[in-house]
């Protein structure tokens, strides 16, 4: 699968605690080894649509996945398949808001 990180995500992580850094590059590794079918069925990513967010400027649908117990990212999907990094949360709550 082809991996896209947006510059919000990459900040997240470079501002982040080091263990959240470290997960964020496992998961990264992790991703690129996955195909589709894979990501939606790995039981450590959780990989979820969030219902009724979508990004304004391309009205692709997003999705969280799981980056440590407490971190999540936004992704979205491209055809390809291409999968977006959006944005980390570190306190997964915050992922689920509006934007």
């Amino acid at each position: 699968m082809r991996i896209e990180i947006r510059p919000a995500f990459d900040e997240a992580v470079m501002a982040a605690e080091p263990a959240v850094r470290k997960a964020a590059a496992k998961t990264l590794v992790l991703l690129q080894s996955l195909d589709l079918s894979d990501l939606w069925k790995h039981p450590g990513l959780n990989f979820e649509k969030l219902h009724g967010m979508i990004e304004p400027g391309t009205g692709q649908q997003f999705y969280s996945l799981r980056v440590t117990g407490s971190a999540r990212a936004v992704t979205c999907l491209l055809s390809g398949p291409t999968l977006v990094l959006v944005s980390l949360h570190v306190q997964h709550d915050k992922a689920y808001r509006k934007r």
